[in-house]
């Protein structure tokens, strides 16, 4: 039964051999076809490659020439477009020229070459020509360049035609030897398989012949395989309990492996450098973090001491190894004594080290080291920053403070003096809008350089925050030396500056606060100076004055007048009074100006100059100066139609961009005629900025509003303001008025005046007049119109009368007189 199934397989083999090479000889006849087609397919594509491209570039060579001779007769329908299509597509062509197989064609011959180099050439020059074909004479230049190469082009065509037929027979040949090459081996491979199955045949005899001696074998071999069963598994038995044991063995060992791996990671990633010494002196582990700090080799022999560690560092020139021979000096008493501790070692080059000490129970010890220099940098970086101003490098507020406490406390045991001057730049905040923040800052290192030149060593110089400084000035033996240095420092801020190509003029005002004795707390020393640089500012800018002791109760009297200030708008404590102002052609009155007054419910009235300046400085003016506005309009609107109303501006008020929209709400809510209202200015208005004052100006005429320069003739530039704008009144300023009596210059000034107004077309009116004297050299003068005392004191709306009796006035005067 067996040598059947052995001969059934044995045919079964024959025959799959005998596919497999059928198979294989049709597969060879498969591939002959498929070589028979690609050659027919390869003639063709080498038919069309060299030749083609050459005979393309012919072809669109002569479709320009042709395109550019059309264009060059009119009407030809030709335009410039297709003939730039056209020499678009040539240069594509003669690109491709440049390339690939033709590019090997080209290398054959150097006339090719040279034939193709000179048509990129011709192209490359007719290129500017063509982007301007519509200039006359251009494209036959054009053509002139193109003609010569005719010839050459149509040369290279015809060698590539040449050259392509070539290499189509050469291909040819050449597949039809692969051809005949491939049948060859095919035949050779059909007769290998022949062989094969004759050997098959011989092998399959020699088989069965062995069969029977295997079978036999096998026999054998099965009583053998009985004897050994029994003895594999009693080995097999064995071999699980081995396994068993080595699978505990290796568990134990990756346990190991992983807890060293983890300590040597934590110990090397640790950011403090670590050493471990037994009793003997001998090294026992340390980390890389202390190979590192101390420059030791990280690698060392058993039972080498740190000792001979650092030697063998010392001898190759390591500076670490003094340091940690440094160290290891202070550790011995620890390690005789066997005690704990913690110490700090300072380097030479800067370098600080922090070392922990702890004695082991096995008689050695172990230590810590870490590196805390840059902590120790930070943290002096941080105490530094957290005492002096950024921008300039003073101290702070906070640094001034702490050495006004430590120069107070010397100065009580020593009976000595010291002083403390606060100033502010005048002026910096138009240097902040006008040249921005940059420039601002900029200015105030400059300003703290000129400071530091200016004290002596020892004194203190502070940025307490914006453009406010501080000095504390030591060891003050009479307050002259607080003069001195005052006047130096004003002086020395006052002198230009030079910031990013500009000149910059500021100047500081300073108030001084002496302590004798350090008799008083910082808190209130630097609250006297203060004070006494307010009043410094109040008397006049670039000076200085010292605290004295009435200054606190102003202080104290301000804050409560800025604390009522501030309720009185709201509680409706305002109210307008009317000065009449008298044409003196008409003999009657023109209008009123409208003059603020407080009625304080204690003080009673209080005098616009003594509240406006407060109101200016905490921010009031602008809405109380919106109330005026809307107030006066509203009472004039019941007023005759022909009496105007003025009303007068604060500078500050110029700075709210919201002037021109109150005017225009206080006119369309009271009805008010804008030719009715008059806006009265100073000088000031126009010296802070006068792009933006005069469009200001400009927008409020554009409404219809008259306005009118108050207090003419006081400033230096009057006369290039009224030439800047064309104001509509001019007000002489009552001191002229006053003198008028006493000073022929006054005269004179009010003469000059009142003819300039009638040469510009300006109202001119006299402001301060009190008697008839007064008024009849006006009168004289030519001036339009006056206001003061003799006309009419300035009375509440209710109070008005709109009618003027100019001659009983006259008599009633004289009558005085005459008494």
């Amino acid at each position: 039964m067996s040598s059947d199934g052995s001969s059934l397989s044995l045919r079964i083999l024959k025959l799959a051999l005998a596919v497999v090479i059928g198979c294989f000889l049709l597969s060879a006849a498969y591939i002959s076809s498929l070589v028979v087609e690609r050659q027919e397919a390869l003639k063709l594509v080498s038919r069309y490659n060299t030749s083609w491209l050459a005979s393309q570039a012919v072809s669109e060579f002569t479709r320009l020439e042709q395109r550019l001779s059309a264009f060059s007769v009119p009407r030809s329908g030709v335009d410039k477009n297709e003939v730039e299509l056209r020499f678009d597509i040539l240069l594509s062509r003669v690109k491709l020229l440049n390339d690939g197989e033709f590019q090997d064609f080209v290398r054959r011959d150097p006339e090719r070459q040279n034939t193709v180099r000179l048509l990129t050439g011709v192209l490359a020059a007719a290129g500017p020509l063509v982007q301007q074909l519509d200039q006359p004479g251009n494209a036959e230049r054009t053509l002139a360049l193109l003609k010569p190469l005719e010839t050459k082009i149509t040369g290279l065509a015809s060698a590539a035609n040449h050259y392509g037929a070539e290499r189509v027979t050469q291909d040819q040949h050449e597949l039809i030897r692969l051809h005949w090459l491939f049948s060859s081996v095919a035949a050779g491979l059909v007769i290998c398989g022949f062989i094969l199955l004759g050997l098959l045949g011989w092998h399959n005899r020699l088989l069965t012949r062995a069969h029977h001696e295997l079978r036999f074998l096998a026999e054998n071999l099965q009583r053998t395989s009985d004897e050994l069963k029994h003895a594999n598994k009693a080995l097999n038995n064995a071999y699980v309990e081995l396994q068993h044991q080595n699978e505990v063995l290796q568990i134990q060992e990756l346990e190991l492996r992983t807890q060293n791996e983890r300590f040597d990671t934590a110990l090397n990633n640790m950011s403090h450098g670590l050493c471990m010494v037994d009793s003997a002196g001998r090294i026992i582990v340390f980390n890389a973090r202390f190979a590192q700090l101390f420059e030791l080799e990280r690698t060392v022999q058993p039972g080498a001491t740190l000792g001979e560690l650092i030697s063998h560092a010392d001898a190759r020139g390591r500076e670490g190894a003094a340091a940690l021979r440094q160290i290891c000096a202070e550790q011995q008493e620890l390690i005789h004594n066997r005690r704990s501790a913690t110490f700090i070692q300072g380097q030479p080059g800067g370098r600080t080290i922090a070392v922990s000490h702890q004695p082991m129970s096995s008689g050695g010890w172990v230590a810590t080291y870490e590196d805390i220099t840059e902590r120790r940098q930070a943290e002096s970086q941080i105490a530094y920053m957290a005492h002096h101003d950024a921008l300039t490098d003073l101290a702070n507020r906070v640094l001034f403070r702490e050495q006004m406490e430590r120069a107070l406390a010397h100065a009580q045991r020593s009976d000595a003096s010291l002083a403390v001057l606060c100033l502010d730049l005048d002026r910096f905040k138009d240097v902040n809008d006008t040249l921005g923040h940059e420039t601002g800052d900029s200015l105030l290192k400059v300003v703290a350089q000129r400071l530091r030149a200016c004290v002596r060593e020892g004194d203190v110089v502070a940025r307490l925050g914006g453009d406010e400084f501080a000095v504390l000035q030591v060891a003050v033996s009479e307050p002259h030396d607080c003069a001195v240095l005052a006047m130096r420092i004003v002086e020395s801020l006052g002198a230009p500056y030079e910031i990013d190509g500009q000149e910059i003029v500021i100047g500081t005002s300073v108030g001084i606060a002496l302590a004798p004795e350090g008799s008083m707390t910082p808190d209130q020393l630097l609250k006297h100076a203060d004070l006494a640089l307010y009043r410094a500012k109040a008397v006049g800018r670039g000076t200085f004055r010292f605290f004295e002791p009435e200054m606190d109760a102003e202080l104290q009297a301000r804050r409560v007048l800025e604390v009522d200030l501030r309720k009185a708008l709201v509680n409706r404590e305002f109210e307008l009074f009317y000065q009449p102002q008298v044409d003196i052609r008409k003999e009657q009155i023109s209008g009123y100006e409208a003059l603020l007054r407080w009625r304080h419910p204690e003080r009673g009235i209080v005098s616009p100059g003594e509240f406006i300046p407060v109101a200016e400085d905490i921010g009031l003016i602008s809405p109380l100066g919106e109330w005026v506005i809307e107030e006066a309009c509203r009472e004039a609107a019941k007023w005759p139609a022909s009496v105007k109303v003025a009303v007068n501006l604060s500078p500050v008020q110029f700075r709210n961009k919201g002037l021109v929209q109150c005017v225009r709400q206080a006119l369309a809510r009271s009805g008010l005629s804008p030719i009715r209202l008059e806006l009265e200015i100073t000088e000031s208005v126009l010296l802070q900025d006068n792009d933006t004052t005069l469009a200001t100006l400009h927008q409020l005429r554009h409404l219809g509003v008259r306005i009118a320069m108050d207090d003419f003739g006081t400033g230096y530039s009057s006369l290039s303001y009224l030439r800047s704008f064309p104001f509509d009144k001019i007000k002489i300023d009552q001191s002229f008025v006053q003198g008028l009596s006493s000073r022929a210059d006054c005269l004179a000034i009010v003469q000059s005046i009142t003819s300039l107004g009638a040469s510009l077309g300006m109202i001119t009116v006299a402001e301060g007049v009190e008697t008839e004297d007064q008024f009849q050299q006006l009168r004289a003068a030519g001036c339009n119109e006056v206001q003061g005392y003799y006309f009419g004191r300035p009375k509440p709306a209710k109070e008005l009368v709109h009618s003027l009796d100019i001659a009983e006035k006259t008599t009633a005067e004289k009558a005085k007189v005459a008494v």
